[in-house]
């Protein structure tokens, strides 16, 4: 394997010296314009080891309706194994307080974020001595540190190429279960029989009510009309909550809007709307994109009406983890955040770690802040009382700051 000095792509283009002479195997360079690698980029994904929150589309949606709302600017950072595309990283740099900070583009709306890899460059990297990968990350990004939330320790088998920088366990984890066999063999590994007679009990009472109807959105304009029964319904359980609203923030529903008209033509949609309609009247929804086969889920509500009682959520659920297994999809993904229901179906817990790179002494002092405030987050976390009473003040302080 040849080395090769690594370098720094921007408007200046200057080159960067990553590590010693023959120690470093890669080239790598930063850029802020997605465009320039666009080609590079969908060949890469279709093939290489990704999730689809790494996508060229998705990235570039919220690129274009999000981030400028964050006052932050892409670093894609390219890797190159012997001259072949090795790895795609979609980073944004943003300023915390005096710190420039990377992070992965897709804030809380991307769940899984382990970047683009071959498997060749994967294993590579992983064999590079320590201290290696924070000198390329330091050299190809114009930050003080790296804050890298909800990487998987693995994805398709493979071990998180960033395993030797250093990290915490992020606060929360994924939820997936496969669809292999099937779905009667689904229920079989899942105890499903009891659930599937629930199921018919409630929508023959649901049928009772009014005609009941489920499926795909069908066109856009029926696609968009789930999508905002989706940001009605969740704004007013946050709102009871007294939690904060992350789709409500600036340039989010345009971004969701675009993955959905962007999906229309795609075998494999960024994002496609599944509902539960009774009596002529959306009662729940759903929202998933697929990539490689496996489809992750977003998101999903229901309606606080005369249904609610019938867990139109729970049959929408059950009646689309059986569409997938016709579709012939390898996999359901629930998405991240612990919930009683999927612990019904999910017999896989994806392992989420957030990883950190400083560059700078002041990026130093940045990530101790942040990995103490994480350590006293997860003590209050072990000691439930505490954890309400925390929940409770959060609520009121919300609530109060939405009245002003």
């Amino acid at each position: 394997m040849t080395a090769q000095a690594g370098k720094f792509s921007s408007a200046s283009a200057q080159p960067v010296p990553l590590a010693r002479a023959g120690a470093f195997p890669f080239t790598v360079e930063t850029h802020a314009d997605l465009s320039s690698i666009e080609a590079l980029w969908r060949r890469f994904e279709s093939s290489g080891i990704s999730t689809i929150f790494q996508r060229y589309d998705w990235v570039d949606a919220y690129v274009r309706h999000v981030l400028p709302h964050e006052k932050a600017r892409p670093a894609i950072v390219l890797g190159r194994l012997e001259g072949k595309p090795a790895f795609v990283l979609p980073l944004a740099i943003a300023r915390k307080g005096p710190v420039r900070v990377a992070s992965w583009i897709g804030g809380k709306h991307s769940s899984y974020n382990f970047g683009l890899w071959s498997p060749e460059a994967a294993a590579t990297i992983a064999r590079l001595p320590v201290g290696t990968i924070d000198k390329m990350l330091g050299g190809a990004l114009d930050a003080d540190c790296a804050v890298l939330a909800r990487t998987p320790k693995s994805h398709q088998d493979v071990p998180q190429p960033f395993a030797g920088l250093p990290s915490s366990p992020s606060p929360t984890e994924g939820y997936s279960f496969a669809l292999d066999g099937g779905f009667e063999a689904v229920l079989k590994r899942t105890d499903g029989a009891g659930r599937r007679r629930r199921v018919r009990t409630k929508e023959r009472r649901m049928a009772e009510i009014g005609p009941m109807h489920y499926g795909k959105a069908h066109d856009l304009t029926q696609a968009l009309a789930a999508l905002d029964f989706f940001f009605e319904q969740k704004a007013l359980r946050l709102a009871e909550q007294g939690k904060p609203n992350s789709f409500s923030e600036p340039g989010v529903k345009d971004f969701y809007r675009d993955l959905l008209a962007q999906s229309q033509a795609m075998d494999e949609p960024l994002l496609e709307m599944t509902h539960l309609c009774v009596d002529g009247r959306l009662r729940a929804v759903r929202g998933a994109g697929i990539h490689q086969g496996r489809l992750n889920g977003y998101f999903m509500t229901f309606a606080r009406d005369d249904v609610v009682t019938h867990s139109p959520g729970h049959v929408l659920l059950f009646r689309h983890i059986e569409e997938c297994c016709e579709r012939g999809l390898n996999a359901y993904d629930l998405g991240v955040g612990y919930e009683e229901y999927k612990t019904h179906w999910c017999d896989v817990i994806h392992e989420l770690d957030d990883v950190y790179a400083a560059f700078t002494p002041l990026g130093s002092a940045m990530i101790a802040a942040i990995q103490a405030g994480n350590a006293v987050k997860a003590h209050i976390r072990r000691h439930k009382a505490l954890w309400q009473r925390l929940k409770l003040v959060q609520a009121y302080l919300s609530r109060h700051g939405a009245s002003e």
